[in-house]
């Protein structure tokens, strides 16, 4: 028979276990508990879309204006300042001259251009380059074709436009999501007319080769057309334009063209409030998919350093969006 002192040791024993057991108990529920925590937060935290800042910028042609504060050796390092402070991801330039291409590729490093210069040769005229970060994007596939009744013919016109057009595209891969989208970009004719309907509805027709599958599209470019044109309904009956679809007031002015001539411009909303037909020049476009959320709108109106000169003949427009996230591109995300 266990003695009293044996008695009290055992009893101590077994109140000392089954404290153990409900320490060990409790603990376990409470790291479930934050384990569980933990995954919420993440699958919170996770990104269901791709943020991405895009624009566009028509850079005014190397040749022009030579002998005047306008020509591009006394902007040109005001351009690249400018499209620094932008901050994008990926962006259309128009006007851009062999020349020009090989000084901004210097100047921004972070950069790569693709763009067939829109003459007969690869070294002639202008093209309608789309400029994207190297560090985030991975060139899928590219091309260029020209907005005429031939379009695989470089340097090739039709319905009466002043100059051979084109328009370049680039499917991108965000390394990052794995997400790929397609950037498109033009310039059409500044005179004619049929040249701009004719030029839109071959890129529209286009599109789906060049964005198969519902891929995301974002379009840009100087348009050379008010919204009310028949061009720019053509691409408003399958993109939204981002000015109009922005969840926050559009920042900056309306118009987009100010011919190097300095005056004062109203922001965009009081703009609004005119009848369309009274409303300044906006020929400068973002488009994007009908899936795109479009987060702001800019219009940016900066002078040159300590003058009332512009970096170039048209101020650049900019838009932060967010493209949706396919099943296959949540499954491919890494830490």
């Amino acid at each position: 028979m266990l003695s009293f002192v044996q008695q009290f040791s055992l009893c101590k024993k077994k109140e000392e276990s089954k404290m153990r057991f409900v320490k060990r108990a409790a603990c376990a529920v409470a790291f479930a508990a934050c384990v569980a925590a933990v995954g919420d937060d993440a699958m919170s935290q996770a990104p269901s879309a791709v943020k991405l800042r895009v624009g566009t910028y028509n850079i005014r042609t190397m040749g022009a204006d030579k002998g005047t504060p306008n020509a591009w050796e006394e902007r040109k390092e005001d351009v690249v300042a400018l499209i620094r402070k932008l901050n994008l991801d990926a962006f259309g330039l128009q006007e851009v001259t062999p020349g020009q291409k090989e000084f901004l590729l210097k100047a921004l490093p972070e950069y790569d251009m693709v763009g067939e210069f829109r003459g007969t040769g690869k070294r002639r005229g202008e093209a309608s380059s789309v400029c994207y970060l190297k560090s985030r994007f991975a060139v899928v596939k590219t091309g260029t074709f020209w907005l005429s009744e031939t379009p695989e013919v470089p340097g090739s016109k039709s319905w009466n436009t002043a100059y051979p057009r084109v328009c370049t595209w680039v499917q991108l891969r965000d390394m990052k999501s794995g997400r790929t989208f397609c950037f498109a970009n033009t310039h059409t004719d500044h005179k004619s007319g049929l040249a701009r309907t004719e030029g839109m509805k071959l890129i529209v027709r286009r599109m789906s080769g060049f964005a198969p599958d519902g891929m995301p599209v974002v379009f840009t470019g100087d348009h050379n057309c008010s919204e009310r044109s028949e061009a720019a309904k053509t691409v408003s009956a399958v993109l939204k334009d981002t000015f109009h679809a922005t969840e926050t007031p559009p920042v900056g002015p309306y118009r987009t063209y100010n011919g190097f001539t300095w005056r004062e411009s109203p922001p965009a909303t009081e703009t609004l409030t005119l009848p369309p037909e009274k409303r300044s020049a906006r020929g400068d476009y973002i488009y994007v998919s009908k899936d795109i959320r479009v987060k702001s709108y800019a219009c940016h109106d900066e002078a040159r350093p300590d003058t009332k000169l512009y970096p170039a003949d048209h101020f650049p427009v900019t838009a932060e969006i967010e493209l949706p996230l396919a099943a296959t591109d949540k499954s491919s995300q890494t830490d």
